[in-house]
């Protein structure tokens, strides 16, 4: 690590990118940003800018116009920031700019995101943020934070000392954005969990277009989204993760409090870009696959008519259909 001063390199700048890199800076660490011409131009005319209810950050940071760039200065951390659908993409740019013992931190919507990141670079430098805020971006890339249920969970792929991510919960904390470091299992249980919320609304906003109030509203759409968790709860005790009695109505009363916004996945959809969905709802039918006595129906409905939607819009060939769709 660089000192006491973390150096951070960013690659996704939009809404969730923008605020965790904006709260590093103004706890102290020394910001690279990388991400797409347009968001550069706009950072590095601008800066940073997020306003956080009576707070507002304002950072000049640096900029790179590619991702390998970010190695001329010898990040400790790498949040990538960007949609899960396309880590594979950018992965071997990543690996050009990791030093021996900088960590790479998977901050994605879905599961297995950290598994995506560890096929390139070396495990134990790999960690997982689940986060709990959200924010939306105007047209000149200035964020509003909308809102935070904190706090944000931090953990390592692999069990053992990670003082990056020790010093990074700690500039957060620092600034008030409320976080917490956990082991290895309870960080895969906690992003099993974000995901499993994530399932119940996302896909049934997006094919329906529906906003996340008028779903939970609805009371056959609300119907849905409790079965939708239901199925998520089953496969996660099958995994072990034990989340309590109750669970199902704690999680109810959380989309409840979603607000009446579309979702990123109905954002993606309408625009016609590649949506999440194989992390989210696909992953839970890829990992449900192994279970014979595990009926996850509704997650498969979700699942096909997004995906019908995508193959319609062109972002997905006709011959990507995911194999866990194919039997039947």
């Amino acid at each position: 690590m660089s000192g006491e001063r973390l150096t951070i390199g960013a690659v996704g700048v939009g809404a969730v990118g923008s605020i965790l890199a904006a709260c590093l800076a103004e706890a102290g660490a020394k910001v690279v940003v990388a991400d797409i011409p347009r968001r550069i131009a706009q950072v590095n005319e601008n800066g940073l800018q997020v306003n956080w209810g009576e707070r507002q950050f304002r950072h000049k940071v640096a900029t790179v116009d590619k991702i390998s760039s970010l190695a001329d200065a010898k990040p400790d951390c790498i949040f990538i920031a960007t949609k899960a659908c396309i880590i594979n993409k950018i992965m071997p740019d990543v690996v050009e700019a990791v030093g021996d013992n900088c960590t790479v931190m998977s901050v994605h919507n879905g599961i297995g995101t950290e598994d995506e990141i560890a096929r390139y670079v070396k495990p134990e430098n790999v960690g997982r943020m689940v986060i709990n805020y959200a924010g939306s971006a105007d047209e000149n890339g200035n964020v509003k934070f909308n809102w935070f249920n904190p706090p944000n969970s931090f953990g390592p792929l692999t069990d053992g000392e990670n003082s990056v991510l020790g010093a990074v919960v700690e500039h957060l904390n620092s600034i008030g954005l409320e976080s917490v470091l956990l082991d290895s299992f309870e960080i895969k249980k906690k992003a099993f969990l974000k995901t499993v919320l994530n399932s119940a609304l996302m896909p049934l906003c997006a094919t329906m277009g529906l906003t996340m109030k008028e779903a939970m509203d609805g009371v056959a759409t609300r119907t849905l989204a409790g079965d939708i968790l239901g199925e998520g709860f089953r496969l996660g005790k099958k995994l072990g993760f034990d989340y309590g009695e109750g669970i199902r109505e704690v999680c109810m009363g959380y989309l409840d409090k979603g607000g009446d916004h579309h979702p990123s996945m109905s954002v993606d959809l309408r625009n016609e870009r590649r949506t999440e969905i194989d992390f989210i709802n696909g992953k839970i039918l890829e990992i449900g696959g192994q279970f014979d006595d595990l009926d996850l129906e509704v997650n498969r409905v979700m699942v096909s008519l997004l995906i019908s939607q995508e193959v319609r819009n062109g972002t997905r060939k006709p011959d990507e259909i995911p194999d866990y769709l194919l039997d039947t």
